[in-house]
C-alpha cells in the first residue's frame, strides 16, 4: 500500500465536525446526567412525581450506556448507532410516562436525528 492510498483512507474515514462535536457532548453530558440521577433522585421526583426512584436509576444507567454507545460510534461500529436509537426510543416512552409531555419528549428525539444526519453519509465506514 502506498502512502497516497493510506492518506486517502484516513481522509475518507473522517467523522466531520458535527458528528465529532455531538459525540464529545455525549461524552460530557451523559456522565453528568447519570450523576444527577444517582445522587439526587429526590429533586427530580419533586418535579415529576410519576418518576419513581427506580425509573430514575434506570435513566441513570441508560445515560451510562449512552457513553458506551458514543464510544462505539466513535469507533465506527453500527451497533453503537442502533443501540443509541433504542435508548432514545426507551427514553421517549419513559418521558411520556413520567409526565414530561409530548413536546418535551419529542425534544429528546433530536439526538437520534443528529446521529442519523451525521452518520448517513459516512455509513459505509461503519462495521
Amino acid at each position: 500500500m502506498t502512502s497516497t492510498e493510506t492518506s486517502e483512507q484516513i481522509t475518507e474515514k473522517q467523522r466531520g465536525f458535527w458528528l465529532s462535536a455531538f459525540l464529545v457532548l455525549m461524552f460530557i453530558a451523559n456522565p453528568l446526567t447519570a450523576i444527577t440521577y444517582f445522587a439526587n433522585p429526590q429533586a427530580i421526583t419533586e418535579i415529576y412525581p410519576s418518576a419513581s426512584t427506580g425509573i430514575l436509576y434506570f435513566l441513570g444507567l441508560m445515560s451510562l450506556v449512552n457513553v458506551v454507545l458514543a464510544a462505539m460510534i466513535w469507533r465506527w461500529q453500527k451497533l453503537g448507532v442502533y443501540g443509541f436509537y433504542c435508548v432514545i426510543a426507551i427514553g421517549f416512552v419513559i418521558n411520556l410516562y413520567i409526565g414530561i409531555g409530548v413536546m418535551g419528549s419529542l425534544t429528546g428525539l433530536l439526538g437520534g436525528v443528529l446521529v442519523f444526519v451525521t452518520t448517513k453519509k459516512r455509513w459505509e465506514h461503519f462495521s
